[in-house]
């Protein structure tokens, strides 16, 4: 991306290798090569070759050259280019992803050719150059990022417990509530990586660092970490910690501890006022367990709880299982076991359970973290959200995340569904909380798939889709990207990526996924094939999960109205979640006025609206 600024920055004229060298790549040892790389992974996204450069030409000798014009926009194009957009999201993209429309305009303009080249290849051409301009900068704000700490065990099978002991102190610092923390899915995307700690820093927009090493031997576990201000590079803190395996959780305790104080010296030096209610000690989120064989049980199930594969996020709960049999009373097992139900329930995820079978297990889960701790931030958000979609408890579920998210404001994946719902309900502030999670977690799939289905709501199927090929940049195997992916593909004619997109999917789901043979279905319909019967696939969805809302139109297209009556009360009594946000929205015209009241009074739909319009300054 940066090569491709330069370029845009010369205004038509060429640009040195040595030039870029020293703008991309500054006091850095780089190849001819690295350059050459990115120039042609340049031209493949816009679409362009060497040999009959349109848009980077090849100076022999000199250098490269942007052949199309970039044109500033004007500040009246840029308030019509971005009215769309919320003003909470707007802030999120910087001003180089404008050039890239622009660009794309006057290549479809400017070289003519079959209007299926038009189609196609422009909407692939978007959709790559968004990706390509990913990752984007945030604006920095005062807030830290905990990096994965480095698994120095001999046994590289340690690693979720290094894994486990940054995520641990991601939840401790979270509910200091001294600073924003950077969720775990963005903070664990440098993994492995050598990357800079100012990049980072930019990246994240954040002023600090914490990295680390553990290593865990025979009884004792040796934890060595470092707080880097990310404007300079330099250390502000560091500290080396020997304990013993049990005495872990005073070990966290006493890191986390360590950090805020030190970052509260460092804003009280720099006249950055505090805030108000911010404890410093006992700021460990985790609730203590005294079987240290539980704690490592519960950090094997979140490791794979954290994962994309939904046959890895089944297995967590066997973990959380094993951890409540040896400690009973583990409130954190027991909320992390909620978790991975609702999580089996949600729409496009590749999970086959029928929501309605697997939402009062985990309420069940949640209700008990709640009776062994009172007040518990991840047990108490999201039973809130669970008993929305499992038993239409809307005002109680909204007050629950309310609560939730009053003790821990960092919980980035809960702002995200609470963003979601006060969309689907039409309440003010949406914008603004789903802003909030993308500063706290700019890389995480939950944050941009719902920012997609915001883009969906506005009718911006193609921006959408660009939201979508960003989560794919990130994770390029996870079933819930690739799914989501080919749902939107399929919206905007890109059948041969869609199906790649369900391929890709197919490695980690499921033997036998309805949701992805009914979006074959859709492919084959679109390229002149027929749709299995109508009955025949509700007959299927009895006892075999699909996700309703992407098969909505699928119904639609069917004039007896039995068929659309018999869908919907299925989404109802099956409690899928896409049902959420077609009973808080508009009629369906294909639906008769009775039914329509019918399905919204049997959800408490209209009871909650009423009481809504009575208190319509309560802002959820």
């Amino acid at each position: 991306m940066n090569v491709l600024s330069c370029l845009v920055a010369a205004d038509g004229e060429p640009v040195s290798r040595n030039d870029l060298f020293d703008a991309v790549w500054p006091r850095a040892e780089v190849t001819d090569d690295t350059l050459t790389k990115c120039i042609v992974e340049l031209r493949k996204a816009l679409g362009d070759t060497a040999r009959d450069s349109r848009v980077i030409e090849t100076i022999p000798k000199l250098g490269f050259r942007l052949v199309l014009p970039a044109v500033p926009l004007t500040p009246e194009q840029a308030s019509a280019e971005t009215q769309g957009y919320r003003r909470g999201m707007r802030r999120i993209v910087s001003l180089r992803l404008f050039i890239v429309p622009i660009l794309v305009c006057v290549a479809l303009l400017g070289f003519g050719s079959s209007r299926a080249w038009l189609t196609e290849a422009g909407i692939t051409l978007f959709l790559k150059t968004a990706a390509i301009l990913v990752p984007y900068s945030l604006e920095q704000q005062s807030g830290i990022a905990v990096l994965p700490f480095v698994n120095m065990s001999d046994d590289a099978g340690n690693e979720y417990f290094s894994d486990g002991i940054s995520a641990e102190l991601i939840n401790a610092l979270a509910s200091s509530n001294r600073l924003p923390v950077t969720a775990r899915n963005s903070s664990f995307q440098f993994k492995g990586q050598n990357k800079d700690i100012k990049e980072i820093g930019r990246l994240l927009g954040v002023t600090y660092v914490l990295e680390g090493s553990v290593r865990r031997e025979d009884q004792s576990v040796r934890v060595t970490t470092q707080l880097i201000d990310t404007a300079t590079g330099m250390h502000v803190w560091s500290g080396v910690y020997q304990r013993e395996l049990g005495d872990i959780f005073d070990l966290q305790n006493e890191i986390a501890s360590s950090i805020v104080n030190q970052i509260d010296h460092t804003l009280a030096s720099n006249a950055v006022p505090l805030p108000d209610s911010s404890p410093v000690a006992g700021i460990m989120a985790v609730r203590h367990t005294a079987n240290f064989e539980a704690y490592d049980l519960y950090l094997k199930g979140m490791q794979m709880l954290r994962s994309t594969n939904p046959l890895l996020i089944e297995q967590a709960s066997d973990y959380f299982d094993a951890a409540i049999a040896l400690d009973m009373d583990y409130a954190d097992a027991w909320a992390a076991k909620g978790v991975a139900l609702y999580v089996q329930g949600r729409p496009g995820y590749g999970h086959l359970q029928i929501p309605a079978t697997v939402y009062p297990g985990a309420i069940a889960a949640f209700r008990k973290a709640l009776e062994i701790e009172p007040g518990h931030t991840l047990a108490t958000g999201w039973l809130g959200v669970t008993l929305m979609v499992a038993e239409y408890q809307w005002a109680e579920g909204m007050e629950l995340i309310r609560q939730s998210l009053a003790v821990n404001p960092n919980d980035a994946e809960l702002l995200s569904v609470y963003a979601l719902h006060l969309a689907m309900m039409n309440l003010e502030g949406a914008d603004e909380v789903l802003y909030r999670a993308f500063r706290l977690d700019p890389f995480g799939s939950i944050p941009i798939i719902i920012r997609a289905g915001f883009l969906l709501r506005e009718n911006r199927v193609l921006d959408a889709a660009a939201m979508l090929e960003i989560s794919l940049m990130q994770d390029r195997d996870g079933y819930a990207p690739n799914f989501h992916s080919a749902a939107l593909n399929i919206m905007i004619g890109r059948l041969d990526a869609a199906q790649e997109r369900i391929q890709k999917a197919r490695e980690v789901a499921h033997a036998d996924d309805l949701s992805l043979d009914a979006l074959e279905w859709v492919i084959n319909y679109r390229r002149g094939g027929s749709l299995p019967p109508v009955w025949e696939t509700l007959e299927r969805m009895q006892t075999e999960r699909l996700s309703f809302f992407e098969q909505r139109d699928r119904f639609v297209e069917w004039e007896d109205e039995r068929v659309i009556v018999a869908a919907f009360d299925l989404g109802i009594k099956q409690r899928h979640p896409e049902m959420r946000a077609i009973l808080h929205g508009p009629k369906p015209p294909e639906l008769p006025e009775l039914e329509w009241r019918r399905m919204k009074d049997i959800t408490g739909v209209t009871r909650f609206q009423a009481g809504l319009q009575e208190r319509r300054g309560d802002v959820y």
